[in-house]
């Protein structure tokens, strides 16, 4: 550290502030003691004068008195502690130590004064010995009143020599604190002027120089005309500059390359996603690795079922009409693939695979085909001569692989999807199948069961014209059965049409039981809007009515019978009650109560909700609610 550096000159500056902070606090602390000091002395010396009033007073009133001598005592110590220095007591009994008198000046004064004290004492031992009025008592008396103003006077000399002293040192502290004051504003002056010429002006060309670095300008140098760490400093901005701006160049080289060939492999991983036909998506993920890669050929293998051994399922090269290799995981650069899950290199012909291996010795690159933890195969390229594959490569293939394999999973889940949907369909075909049948076949064949009761009788009576009025009306119900079968099994059911016709076959739906049962049916349309229904709901609705009724008609044994329509809020209700038999609602939710089933289906397809209602031998309460439209 020299003189022209920075930190030396610095280190100057503070360890003269340092010093100078120290020398002050150290003055200013030696200054308040010695004030302290000065105090008590010039306290301890004025009490002096009111010792000697005290004593002169005691002598000529009341010699006999202990306090007089004590007064002498303690005027006698303080004097000498004054003159010679030492331990005395103040006014507080508190001992002080006084340091001997400051010049010759002062110790001359203090000396008159103990001469005559010792003159003023031998008085006050006459006095004290003497019986009062005694002439000699009388002339020490007179004698004694004539020195004790000498001796006020000496001692008022020196209260005042003491407080003239203790002036002069607060005046000198003054001006020493005043220089000290000024050279601390010279040094924070001196401070600033070094901090803006060796700090602050280089920082701002550095600022400059630098911000040009970060807006990517290069090409201006960095020239900073100083010998210290600025300087060295801007010699390695300057430094990093011309790196920079050469890197930058290969970087833009380098950029325009992969971004060029990150474009191929965006194009090609749009194009493989896209692909659900799993054999067209192997073939096209070799056929572009190898365009993409430049390698000469390509190994697509997939896990089999066991997650044990790699099999050849797509490949391009040389030789790229050899499938169904196969080769265990954990042998090569397939065991050193998946136990990484990288991207990796090797020197020779990939340790061994058969189809590689047939390709002729090169270089090859092996990456797994993989989503989230599930291993789904690799993928190999392999490329003749001395070219190694780089870095850049093996995360190209890391992004294509990884594009494959997410290809792979949604071609097998569009697949699963096929296969699935097919089931669904078919179950879905059942069902609506069931439900026909349950809605229509099924109630015409209870009708004909009953009018085949009925002819029966008719028979057995001998009532031919009866007989032959229920065979008309089974002929009629065989007819429709044979319709409602061919209907099913063509799937030629159409919806019921919007508008006034869910009224008119309502009404249909009362004839239709009126007739079948020989019951009366109420039909109660309180809210005609409720019927303005979509299509679709409306003969969902009209399948769940004549269900209802179809119940009524075959287990209720009703004499009273009603379907209530009418709105509430945005709901369209419609409510089928008698007052048959009842029935248990839980034990209807058994499986082979088919009917109810189907009936909450046919609600919860369309958007609603069926609810029944109903006790044993207190009749029953259907009731189905659908959201009105807008």
């Amino acid at each position: 550290m020299t003189l022209k550096s920075i930190r030396g000159q610095f280190a100057i500056l503070f360890l003269s502030f340092f010093l100078l902070v120290v020398i002050s606090t150290g003055v200013i602390y030696w200054a308040l003691n010695s004030q302290k000091t000065d105090a008590i002395i010039i306290n301890l010396a004025g009490r002096q004068r009111m010792l000697t009033q005290q004593m002169t007073w005691l002598a000529l009133n009341a010699p006999e008195r202990e306090d007089l001598g004590h007064a002498i005592r303690q005027f006698e110590l303080t004097l000498q502690a004054l003159r010679e220095g030492g331990i005395v007591l103040d006014s507080a009994s508190q001992a002080v130590t006084l340091p001997p008198a400051p010049d010759a000046e002062l110790a001359e004064q203090l000396t008159e004064a103990t001469e005559t004290w010792a003159s003023f004492r031998e008085k006050l031992a006459i006095l004290r010995s003497t019986p009062v009025n005694d002439m000699t008592w009388i002339e020490t008396a007179n004698h004694l009143q004539t020195e004790s103003p000498v001796i006020l006077a000496q001692l008022d000399a020196i209260v005042m020599a003491f407080e003239q002293r203790a002036e002069a040192k607060v005046a000198r502290l003054f001006w020493l604190e005043l220089g000290f004051t000024s050279l601390a504003f010279l040094l924070l002056v001196g401070g600033y002027q070094l901090t803006r010429r060796r700090i602050l002006a280089p920082l701002a060309e550095l600022g400059i120089s630098t911000k040009r670095i970060g807006q990517g300008d290069f090409s201006h140098p960095i020239q900073l005309a100083h010998e210290d760490e600025f300087g060295q400093l801007a010699e390695i901005f300057e430094n990093m500059r011309g790196e920079l701006a050469l890197a930058r160049e290969l970087l833009e080289d380098r950029v325009a390359r992969r971004t060029r060939e990150l474009s191929v492999a965006f194009e090609f991983s749009q194009e493989i996603v896209a692909q659900l036909d799993l054999a067209h998506l192997l073939q096209s993920v070799t056929e572009r690795t190898q365009t993409l890669m430049h390698a000469d050929s390509v190994a697509l293998c997939l896990l089999n079922a066991d997650k044990a051994v790699l099999e050849l399922v797509a490949n391009r090269g040389a030789r790229s009409n050899i499938l169904q290799i196969r080769q265990p995981i954990d042998e090569g650069l397939a065991e050193r693939v998946f136990e990484t899950g990288l991207a990796l290199a090797d020197e020779n012909t990939c340790s061994g695979c058969k189809f590689l291996a047939a390709q002729g010795p090169g270089h090859c690159l092996a990456a797994p085909l993989k989503v989230g933890e599930q291993y789904l195969g690799a993928l190999c390229i392999s490329r003749r001569g001395e070219q190694i594959f780089d870095e850049d490569e093996k995360r190209a293939l890391t992004l294509l692989v990884n594009a494959a394999a997410i290809a792979i999973v949604n071609a097998n889940l569009a697949a699963s999807e096929r296969r699935e949907a097919q089931q669904v369909a078919v179950l879905a075909e059942r069902e609506r199948l069931a439900a026909e049948l349950h809605d229509h076949l099924a109630q015409t064949l209870s009708f004909m069961r009953i009018k085949t009761g009925r002819v029966r009788e008719a028979i057995t009576e001998s009532q031919p014209t009866k007989a032959d009025e229920e065979l008309t009306r089974l002929q009629s119900a065989l007819d429709m059965a044979y319709t409602q079968v061919r209907e099913a099994l063509a799937g030629l059911r159409q919806p019921v049409p919007v508008g006034d016709d869910l009224a008119q076959k309502l009404i249909a739906c009362k004839v239709e039981f009126e007739n079948h049962a020989e019951l009366p049916l109420i039909l109660n349309i309180e809210h005609p809007e409720a019927m303005e229904l979509p299509s679709n709901v409306q003969g969902q609705i009209i399948h769940i009515i004549r269900g209802a009724l179809s119940n009524i008609h075959r287990h209720a044994h009703a004499s009273f019978v009603q379907v209530h329509v009418k709105r509430q809020t945005n709901q369209a209700i419609f409510i089928v009650e008698d007052d048959g038999h009842g029935f248990d609602p839980q034990v209807a939710l058994d499986d082979h109560h088919l009917g109810l089933h189907i009936m909450r289906t046919r609600a919860e397809r369309s958007g609603g909700k069926l609810t029944v209602e109903s006790t044993p031998g207190h009749g029953t309460r259907v009731s189905c609610c659908f959201p009105l439209q807008k």
